[in-house]
C-alpha cells in the first residue's frame, strides 16, 4: 500500500496481518461473508450499519473507513443523509428500521425491548435479514474495540478513498500474499 497507494498502511491491516492465522484470517473471512456474501441487505446498507455501530462505539478509524466504503457504492451525501436518521433518509424502510435498531443495540443493549425488534419486523425485515444485520454489528463491535485498543485514528479523506477502492475491488479477506507467506508459520 505504501508503494502503490502512496499512503501509510492502515492500522486495521496491521492488526489483521499480525498472527493472521489465529486472528486476522478467520476474522477477515467472517467479515467477508457478512459484508459481501449473499444478503437481503445491499453492500451500501451493510457498510452504513458498520458505520453506525462504529459511531456509537466511538471508533474514529472504522467510522471514516466504512463511511468511505459506503460512499464508493452510493453517493456520499446519501450516506450522510442515511446516518442523519431522519424521515428524509434515502434508505428503504427496512434498512431505516434496522439502522435505528442497530443504534439502540450498540448504545444500550440492555435497554432493548421485544417491541423494538417487533418494529423492525413490522417494517418487513425477515428473521434471516435481521440475523444478517446483527452479524455485521456484532463483528464491528469486536473490530471497533480492537481498533480502539491500538489507537487507530480516523483516516484522512484521501486514505479513506484509497481504502474504499481497495475493499471494493478485493473485499475483506486477508490479502493472498499474507496467507501465502504465513502458511507454514506456527
Amino acid at each position: 500500500m505504501r508503494r502503490f497507494g502512496r499512503t501509510e498502511v492502515p492500522a486495521v491491516m496491521k492488526v489483521v496481518c499480525y498472527r493472521n492465522r489465529y486472528f486476522g484470517t478467520p476474522l477477515s473471512d467472517l467479515i467477508q461473508d457478512a459484508m459481501r456474501g449473499p444478503s437481503f441487505w445491499t453492500v451500501a446498507e451493510r457498510e452504513i450499519f458498520a458505520t453506525r455501530a462504529s459511531q456509537f462505539n466511538e471508533c474514529p478509524f472504522c467510522v471514516s473507513a466504512h463511511h468511505g466504503i459506503a460512499a464508493a457504492y452510493i453517493a456520499e451525501n446519501l450516506v450522510d443523509e442515511a446516518l442523519a436518521d431522519g424521515d428524509d433518509s434515502p434508505l428503504r424502510p427496512e434498512a431505516r428500521a434496522m439502522l435505528e435498531f442497530v443504534g439502540k443495540m450498540v448504545r444500550d443493549p440492555d435497554g432493548l425491548s421485544p417491541g423494538e425488534a417487533d418494529k423492525v419486523r413490522a417494517a418487513g425485515v425477515t428473521a434471516e435479514a435481521f440475523d444478517e444485520a446483527l452479524w455485521v454489528v456484532t463483528l464491528f463491535n469486536v473490530i471497533n474495540r480492537a481498533m480502539n485498543a491500538v489507537g487507530a485514528e480516523a483516516l484522512e479523506a484521501s486514505q479513506a478513498r484509497i481504502g474504499a477502492r481497495f475493499i471494493k475491488a478485493f473485499g475483506y479477506r486477508t490479502p493472498p500474499p499474507v496467507r501465502y507467506l504465513s502458511r507454514g508459520a506456527r
